[in-house]
């Protein structure tokens, strides 16, 4: 959806509840010094005034001082995020819905409130992807304010950690990996896309339609990473947009019609034939990338790689017959033309087997969807015409894919599973079908907008619950009286130990950004010269493989690298994916390869890693950070609940405060470190209540 799109439909919004017409919103009730009341939609600060809305549509400005304190800070911090109107009120509709249908199955109600002590935990969990520091659970609880569940839930989407968080989701999902792609090519600048669009909140079927769209390499299109992540694999790569974009897996129909389901061959092949004239790399002489029907790199002379072969085989000593002396050369020009562009030439075809309906083998196919209105391809390219289809506001599919996926990243379980596989008569079974379409209507009200979805989400009473301690089968109904009780994904047990290792600092600290690379790969063929693009490829055979995925531009424009070398960063930060044998890998990060392979099953390594991995010595140790911030404070009883506020977020009982002050006057700093060790190895560190 396009930005003035977008803004119309936010201003009907606003204009119905000015109207009184707009379904469940209520404004907030602010309060004068003087006791009065204002109901009214906060539009921001200007200067020493804050802009209100009213409910006959008259907007007025009232000078900041005229507020109680309480408002001043609500003020404050939806100036940052936007006003919660719509958010309460939906968060409030929803947990109607949800409610109405769990009565209706033979529940009271939800599960029983979730106490500050494990609701802090929680949303610091969920929402920026790691445990709260000692000083952020003490200041939360001791909080007397009315709102401070929703504040801090603000606060913590504001921070830089929720997009690091929602990195790592969307990382698994749409299989980011930095290497390992045609011979040296990498994908560091795709994913640090990634990494920018979410620091931006850039709303999703903005980054879904750029990515569709995207012409050049990675160094000139970052988000060109989408289509050539699967160069060579066309039809697989089509099988994966499938599920991710559609909820899908028509995969199986490739090779026959779906033994389940309504999908045909001719289906699979027709919807593929939107990435039928796609042309993913480039045809260097000598090599057999591309047929004689090669379609030009964009923007770059017809024979550009011609004319750079006959340079460096004139000019600097290649000899392009002999592999020896030309095969870095010609895996730079690889990676410099490993690009997306448009080849009207190219056509999808069925296959030589086809057995289906339809079609007979070797016919071209016309591109067709496979859900809804037909696109429209006319005066566009067919990825244009199947991003403008795919992300339309009528087109509920897209939405109720990414509304299911982010249910599921707040409530440990999808409404619709699995997420990346569910037809139209699924839908219409779901165990909370009216909460389903109101969270898809949701979606494209707030304009996919991902914070503020999961904004409304994290304001329901269903998600202030106390979590289900016994999963349900993936085979039976789950009416979400509160979240699952899960275990953290690798990356929370990596982000919370680093967090105890060097403090909230992590939050901010950035790794290698892939910008060297970019910057190699980023060029302007009408005005670079053959002399600029091989002082390039000298620059990238220097600093081929690992050394190339530390390097970035240690100045704009200056070609000159400076190289990244601390890992003690939160795992957003960190290659992607991370070492095999890490404690990320021990703990279940995907490999990147299948979409959606996370690993949350236990295993033995796991606990070995934390009884008496590296990591889990560095945390517990008498040097540990752990251990030398607690001796600031005065006796055995604040140590050992300081012990609990720092690793488990809550107050010790009576039982664990007896044995802690005992261990702690019996062996001092020893005591502390064990009883740090004690509580990072029990079950209750790993898992999100």
């Amino acid at each position: 959806m396009k930005n003035s799109t977008r803004t119309v439909i936010r201003g009907i919004f606003i204009a119905l509840f000015a109207l009184g017409l707009a379904p469940f919103a209520e404004a907030r009730t602010w309060t004068s010094t003087e006791g009065k009341p204002l109901q009214a939609i906060f539009l921001g600060i200007d200067g020493a005034n804050y802009k209100f809305k009213t409910a006959n549509g008259t907007e007025i400005t009232v000078p900041k001082d005229r507020f109680i304190k309480a408002d001043q800070e609500a003020a404050e911090r939806l100036n940052k995020i936007g006003d919660d109107s719509y958010t309460l009120a939906s968060a409030r509709k929803l947990d109607l819905l949800l409610a109405t249908q769990l009565k209706k199955q033979g529940f009271a109600s939800f599960n029983k409130p979730l106490p500050d002590d494990l609701f802090v935990r929680r949303v610091y969990l969920d929402i920026i992807g790691r445990i709260p520091t000692r000083d952020e659970f003490i200041e939360f609880a001791e909080s007397a304010r009315e709102d401070k569940r929703a504040a801090l839930i603000d606060e913590l989407l504001l921070r830089p950690g929720y997009s690091s968080h929602m990195f790592n989701y969307f990382a698994d999902m749409f299989r980011l990996h930095a290497t390992d792609f045609n011979n040296g090519v990498r994908m560091d600048p795709y994913v640090q896309w990634w990494r920018d669009q979410l620091a931006l909140n850039t709303p999703y079927d903005e980054i879904v339609s750029e990515m569709i769209t995207a012409q050049g390499n990675v160094g000139q299109t970052p988000a060109s990473g989408f289509l050539l992540r699967d160069t060579g694999m066309e039809f697989d790569a089509f099988a994966n947009f499938g599920q991710v974009m559609l909820g899908i897996d028509i995969s199986c129909a490739q090779c026959h019609d779906h033994p389940f389901d309504e999908w045909t061959q001719i289906d699979f092949y027709k919807m593929a034939a939107f990435f039928g004239n796609t042309q993913r790399e480039a045809r260097i002489a000598g090599g057999s990338m591309m047929s004689a029907n090669y379609a030009n790199m964009p923007n770059a002379p017809e024979n550009w790689i011609g004319e750079m072969i006959s340079f460096a085989e004139a000019n600097k000593g290649i000899n392009m017959k002999n592999p020896d002396n030309s095969r870095q050369f010609r895996y730079y020009l690889r990676a410099l033309g490993w690009n997306v562009t448009d080849n009207e030439n190219m056509e999808t075809k069925l296959p030589h087997d086809f057995r289906g309906s339809g079609g007979k083998p070797n016919d071209v196919v016309d591109p067709r969807t496979l859900v809804g209105k037909a696109a429209k391809t006319g005066g566009k390219t067919r990825r244009q015409g199947l991003a403008e289809w795919l992300t339309a506001p009528e087109n509920p599919r897209f939405a109720i894919v990414i509304a299911n996926r982010m249910w599921q990243r707040a409530f440990g379980r999808a409404m619709m599973i699995p997420v990346n596989d569910f037809n139209d008569d699924q839908i219409a079974k779901a165990s909370q079908p009216e909460a389903l379409k109101f969270v898809t209507r949701e979606m494209i009200r707030v304009g996919y907008d991902l914070r503020e979805f999961m904004r409304i989400l994290y304001n329901t009473r269903a998600y202030q619950s106390i979590s289900t301690a016994e999963e349900p089968d993936w085979a039976d109904d789950y009416y979400f009286s509160g979240p699952i009780l899960r275990r953290m994904r690798a990356e929370q047990a990596w982000d919370s130990l680093m967090l105890l290792s060097s403090g909230p600092e992590i939050d901010e600290k950035k790794g290698a950004d892939g910008s060297f690379y970019k910057a190699l790969l980023d060029v302007d063929f009408k005005t670079i010269s053959n002399e600029a693009i091989w002082e390039r490829y000298e620059l990238w055979k220097s600093n081929r493989g690992n050394r190339m995925g530390n390097a970035m531009i240690a100045e704009a424009g200056v070609l000159e690298p400076v190289y990244f070398s601390d890992n003690e960063l939160r795992a957003s930060e960190l290659p992607q994916p991370y070492l095999p044998g890490s404690l990320l890998d021990t703990f279940g990060q995907s490999d990147r390869i299948i979409t959606d392979d996370h690993n949350f099953d236990g295993s033995v390594p796991q606990v070995l890693a934390l009884m008496n991995g590296s990591v889990t010595s560095q945390m517990t140790g008498i040097s540990s950070k752990i251990v030398n911030d607690l001796e600031e404070l005065d006796g055995p009883g604040d140590q050992v609940r300081g012990v609990f506020f720092t690793l488990l977020n809550r107050y010790p009982d009576d039982e664990e405060l007896k044995i802690g002050m005992t261990m702690i006057e019996d062996y001092g700093d020893d005591g502390i470190s064990d009883l740090a060790w004690s509580l990072m190895n029990s079950p209750e560190f790993l898992f999100i209540q």
